[in-house]
């Protein structure tokens, strides 16, 4: 059975260490190579040597590696665009961190240079690979709950990229090099979310988005509510909203609500709770990253659209853009796509 070379290019973002895992146990890919671009080469090279995959110093050298089919870019968002473009170029399947570009203009350019050299994009967006979420997505289709009306959701609260301990994560509070802080960061999720549950656009959007617990130089958290042209309407928070101390790193919650019943999705991944001088969530099976990377992985090996395509993800950009431009101005922004 062939297997895809894997090349992971930085481990900037810190979603690069769980795909990492998933790629090395996943026994149709190979972890081949890693580069050490970007914040965190240290931990690059260490993960490297971990894997015992190839280590490169830059992005360039590991892309002239014939050897390598696909690449999972984790790079700083505002460098998206060049190395994508570049993977493309060299014939690279891409597997690319969210947001896909800090631009629409951006996200035309690599979905362009894609399909001209006929390689599969993806951007992952976790939730609905989660198993709580498929299954209410399963009963919303079957009717169980009558037509659907409302959702809120809370999708992602995490804590702050830079409480991660080992791991330099400046850039996110940089808006040059990452678009926006805890909003920009956390909400595509939930956006796909909305978008998968839901299957219609969203034509207005309200949102409040700002600098609100930690004084940072970049927003934290935010709020949006979405009139969807079905009629459903969704409210959306999501942010860097949990405090260091908080014993969840993550959580997601959804309220979904129909003609006929709602479902209560109180997190969508599975853990417990160790109550000892201090108390702890634990995770434990998280299907979502393994999922992301086996769909992606046999959308090569089928040579078939990936579930979530470049065009998939520059919508979501433009919501995300359109709900900062609501926050700014202090008013409902209408959508068209």
């Amino acid at each position: 059975m062939k297997k895809i070379n894997f090349g992971i290019i930085s481990y900037a973002h810190p979603h690069a260490l769980r795909y990492a895992q998933m790629i090395g146990e996943n026994r149709k890919a190979r972890l081949y190579a890693i580069s050490g671009d970007g914040s965190n080469s240290d931990v690059a090279r260490g993960e490297a040597k971990k894997y015992k995959a190839r280590f490169y110093d830059d992005y360039e050298a590991l892309l002239k590696d014939e050897s390598i089919d696909a690449v999972y870019i984790a790079i700083e968002t505002y460098r998206h665009k060049e190395v994508a473009i570049r993977a493309a170029e060299e014939g690279k399947h891409i597997l690319l961190e969210k947001p896909i570009a800090l631009t629409l203009d951006d996200a035309d350019e690599i979905i362009k240079v894609a399909k001209k050299n006929g390689v599969k994009l993806m951007v992952p967006f976790n939730p609905r690979f989660t198993t709580p979420l498929i299954r209410a997505k399963l009963m919303i289709e079957a009717g169980e709950i009558g037509e659907l009306e409302y959702i809120n959701a809370i999708s992602e609260y995490v804590k702050p990229p830079i409480f991660l301990q080992g791991l330099d994560m400046s850039w996110f509070l940089d808006i040059d090099k990452s678009g926006g802080g805890g909003f920009m960061d956390t909400a595509p999720h939930g956006i796909d979310s909305l978008l998968w549950l839901i299957k219609s656009e969203p034509k207005k959007i309200y949102a409040e988005i700002g600098s609100k617990l930690y004084g940072f130089p970049v927003d934290d958290i935010g709020t949006a509510l979405l009139e969807f042209k079905n009629g459903v309407i969704a409210l959306l928070s999501a942010g860097w909203g949990n405090p260091r101390g908080y014993s969840y790193g993550l959580e997601i919650k959804y309220y979904l609500v129909g003609k006929e019943g709602f479902l209560d999705v109180r997190t969508a991944y599975p853990d417990f709770t160790v109550y000892q001088e201090r108390a702890e969530k634990i995770y434990w099976e998280r299907p979502d990253v393994k999922s992301i990377v086996s769909s992606f992985i046999n959308s090569i090996l089928k040579d078939e659209e990936p579930p979530i395509t470049g065009e998939d993800a520059k919508k979501n950009l433009a919501i995300v853009l359109a709900a900062y431009e609501s926050s700014k101005h202090g008013k409902a922004i209408k959508l068209s796509f």
